[in-house]
């Protein structure tokens, strides 16, 4: 890369490793899942069981792996202290093991445009205080021996956030369809939007973007600059966690018929 910010063009390299002795990795699965918050007005129903059933999930494939190490953080146990301290874990993987990290919760954009996860305690007004800030998250992830991370992410953006002129408004979506109803996620706007949601699909296409190349982890995550994130009593999960839990149940989905 010169110093103008241009790269040069890149040359691909294969190489192909066949050990002696194929040991079986760990498998690390961080589960973050809210449904309760100490603000209860903006409880969710299934964000917790969003993320026990990819923790049951997980445990079902044992025979896969050495072991798997679950890391729960549902609902009160849900603190962006306690998940980041999960670094000095994190750094002692070996390089073919493999990283799960869910989220279900709340997404919320501050004024300064840093997203955040809502943890239990997360101040809805001033998201920097309580919440998990998503570079924080990438961060966790970067730097550590397992090269294989996946991070799945059923949270809503909520609009920018100001915290001088921020007021809660609900919408209520049930109305729109019996089968399926927002999270009971209550918006905070402002009265002057210089973002607006024209720009946050845009906004949310480059935060999420794929870290492979960066500290090799994939994200797939439902936000894609719709405010609400949706969940069914019918199907007593998140729409995008059911879809990706049926997507694991689904042999289609095994391209390689490799059972993982």
């Amino acid at each position: 890369m010169n110093q103008k910010g241009i790269e040069s063009l890149t040359k691909t390299l294969e190489i192909k490793h066949e050990p002696e002795k194929v040991e079986k990795p760990d498998l690390y699965v961080i589960a973050i899942g809210v449904s309760r918050f100490k603000q209860s007005e903006f409880n969710l129903s299934y964000a917790h069981k969003d993320a026990l059933d990819i923790i049951k999930k997980s445990q079902s494939s044992s025979e896969a792996y050495r072991s798997v190490k679950v890391y729960d953080f549902t609902n009160e146990k849900a603190d962006a202290e306690k998940i980041l301290a999960l670094r000095s874990t994190l750094e002692q993987t070996k390089i073919n093991d493999k990283i799960i990290f869910f989220i279900a919760s709340h997404g919320l954009m501050s004024n300064n445009l840093d997203y955040y996860i809502a943890m239990h305690q997360t101040d809805f007004q001033n998201p920097a205080n309580g919440s998990l800030l998503y570079e924080d998250i990438e961060n966790l992830l970067d730097g550590i021996p397992a090269r294989e991370k996946l991070m799945f992410i059923d949270a809503c953006h909520s609009g920018e956030i100001d915290k001088e002129e921020s007021v809660l408004v609900a919408k209520d979506t049930n109305a729109d369809n019996q089968f399926v109803s927002s999270r009971g996620f209550k918006t905070i706007k402002t009265a002057s939007n210089s973002t607006g949601i024209e720009n946050s699909f845009e906004l949310m296409q480059e935060l999420f973007a794929d870290l492979r190349r960066n500290n090799g982890t994939i994200v797939i995550s439902s936000a894609a600059g719709k405010e609400y994130a949706f969940e069914s009593a019918e199907w007593n999960n998140g729409v995008f966690t059911y879809a990706v839990l049926e997507g694991l149940e689904n042999s289609k989905t095994d391209q390689n018929n490799d059972d993982q």
